[in-house]
């Protein structure tokens, strides 16, 4: 995959022959954080075959904490904790992971231990971290990506160079849209809350048509009044409950914020907050009949 232009950015700026030992890539998950940081196992694991290797995830100088290697960590050591599908990551894969370090590289000169979603560290991870952030093996580097800002035990990033990246601004989302949309009119249709790791879904796997529809019906049930073929269309839409709420939300909002809309501002923000607070609800909802639930919801958009 193409690197995005502000990964580009990122990655001229990093010199591989004067790193950190500890390094956190930190940022909105969605937004290439990954790209980082496989530029810097590759770079760090350079030898001949290394790049299949790293692929795979055999490569004998690489540890690797991610989903999927979490998942043969519970299969392992605590079936219960699969069952109930934790994405914590405890103490105990941890210090399976500072052994492996602490041994000498088998292929490469470098060892590295990638922690991809930091954000799910425990206390107890992050203190067994720690000691090691403060007396790290020679020739060892560890990666750690975090999809939430500063959620990691301060003494953590003291120990660690930081790799940062901001929010991006609509325009900027924008702009990178332009070059992958057939019809650069097109980028009207993302919301802002989409990260372009999810555009790039959506365009590859022809969803994306499926959002243009849906801003279309919305455009028409929010200027020309509600309609019940139009709310029907939508819920027979192939998105996501939870998605589609989203965008319906984002598109009122975005229409308040412009003043494109004839419905009174009042009636407009009050209709955004009972969304807004049906979202927030949602998880206390044992069971939801969807399709239900979202001809309520549209039936109550303001004329």
């Amino acid at each position: 995959m193409k690197n995005y232009p502000w990964i580009d950015e990122k990655i001229s700026s990093i010199d591989l022959s004067n790193l950190s030992h500890a390094m956190i890539i930190e940022g909105q998950e969605g937004v290439g954080k990954n790209q980082i940081c496989q530029y810097l196992i590759n770079g760090l694991l350079s030898e001949k075959n290394s790049q299949n290797l790293i692929k795979n995830n055999s490569h004998p100088d690489l540890f690797c904490i991610n989903s999927e290697t979490l998942i043969s960590y519970f299969q392992r050591v605590d079936k219960d904790k699969l069952r109930n599908k934790t994405k914590k990551i405890p103490v105990g894969f941890i210090r399976e992971a500072i052994d492996f370090i602490m041994l000498k590289p088998g292929l490469s000169k470098n060892k590295i231990l990638f922690i991809d979603g930091a954000e799910n560290l425990t206390i107890s991870s992050q203190n067994a971290l720690l000691k090691t952030l403060e007396e790290p093996p020679q020739n060892t580097y560890i990666i750690i990506q975090s999809n939430r800002f500063k959620c990691l035990n301060q003494t953590i990033y003291s120990r660690c160079q930081l790799i940062h990246f901001n929010n991006l601004l609509q325009d900027e989302l924008y702009s990178w849209a332009e070059d992958i949309l057939q019809n650069k009119n097109d980028k009207s249709v993302i919301p802002a809350y989409m990260t372009p790791k999810k555009v790039s879904q959506l365009i590859e796997d022809g969803s994306f048509e499926d959002l243009k529809v849906l801003s279309i019906h919305l455009n028409s049930l929010f200027n020309k009044g509600v309609d019940g073929k139009v709310i029907s269309d939508i819920i027979d839409l192939n998105i996501d409950f939870n998605e589609k709420l989203n965008y319906i939300i984002d598109f009122a909002l975005s229409i308040s914020k412009e003043g494109t809309s004839d419905i009174h501002p009042v009636r407009l923000s009050d209709f955004i907050q009972e969304l807004s607070n049906f979202r927030e609800n949602l998880f206390e909802i044992n069971s939801l009949n969807q399709k239900y639930t979202l001809n309520h919801l549209l039936l109550k958009i303001p004329c």
